[in-house]
């Protein structure tokens, strides 16, 4: 069965050519759709020497929703995978592991994959992996969400599968949001009955090392995503009750691995978390100038935004 991929890109000349490599080793058969927010780099010249289908778009209509429900438009599959260009399948059945529980169970709307740290990601990164993406298997539905709570909906768009007609059943992915677009779809799919598949056989090498800056930025942009999506995520647990359990485990994973010595760097970097995420959930009491600065991703907060 053929499948589509579809890939954001953004100045990516120096994750494609290993990223293309190893989808051209995939043993499932697919149509590669890269879709560029003008790339300055030499991005869409790479793409342009490939089989794969380019779509360029301007760097200012971005969004993580509605960039990829134009790669939806673009698909002509039943079933559509999303990576992200940093995103490296870990081996050659990484597509068909990911999507095999899609052809055989019509009750899972989409499957996620296993994110793997680099080797050389450091030891929060690493942790976040290991803590996020374990490695059992599991299809999270509704009945679930007394036990998970937040986490029953959790899920990435760094490598996740969908079927489409599941996907057109709750309108797409949101259409305006700064991040989250997996999540808040996957919450739909399990309060719909819905179930939302973690594959960790599939495998992809995916970490990031945060400065302090970029946690507070990233969760003031979390904060953002859970009061806009409120409505929708009211349904599972508060996210601060996930977010107290993570920070002990990552306490205990540093002592276990004789890390003591990062517990001042955790502190400040769980304060960073937390005050960011407490400051995105009041965004709407903020000027753009303000949010701009907050924000991951300045470009969301663009004039026209109240």
């Amino acid at each position: 069965m053929m499948v589509s991929v579809v890939i954001p890109t953004y100045n990516a000349a120096s994750y494609l050519p290993s990223l293309l490599q190893t989808l051209r080793e995939q043993t499932l058969k697919h149509r590669l759709i890269l879709i560029d927010s003008e790339s300055t780099d030499g991005t869409q010249d790479i793409i342009k020497r490939t089989d794969a289908v380019l779509v360029p778009i301007e760097k200012a209509t971005f969004n993580h929703g509605s960039t990829r429900n134009l790669g939806v438009r673009m698909a002509d599959s039943d079933i559509i995978v999303f990576l992200t260009q940093d995103a490296l399948p870990a081996a050659p059945d990484a597509l068909e592991q990911l999507t095999n529980i899609l052809k055989v169970d019509g009750t899972v709307a989409m499957a996620y994959g296993r994110q793997l740290p680099y080797r050389e990601t450091g030891a929060f990164g690493r942790f976040a992996r290991l803590m996020n993406y374990p490695d059992q298997s599991i299809i999270k539905t509704k009945v679930l969400i007394p036990k998970m709570g937040i986490k029953t909906c959790s899920c990435s768009n760094s490598f996740a599968a969908y079927r489409r007609s599941d996907l057109e059943s709750v309108g797409g992915f949101p259409s305006d949001t700064i991040l989250g677009e997996d999540v808040s779809v996957a919450a739909r799919f399990i309060l719909q009955g819905k179930g939302v598949a973690y594959c960790a056989e599939a495998k992809v090498y995916h970490s990031h090392d945060y400065s302090v800056t970029e946690e507070f930025k990233r969760y003031f942009d979390i904060g953002v995503f859970h009061e806009e999506q409120k409505a929708i995520l009211n349904g599972f647990s508060k996210a601060e009750s996930e977010g107290f359990k993570y920070v002990i485990n990552e306490w205990q994973y540093l002592r276990e691995h004789g890390q003591l010595a990062l517990i001042p760097s955790q502190i400040v970097r769980t304060i960073a978390k937390y005050v960011g995420y407490k400051i995105g959930r009041f965004e709407n009491h903020l000027p753009n100038s303000l949010k701009r600065r907050l924000s991951m991703h300045p470009t969301f907060w663009h004039l026209e935004r109240n």
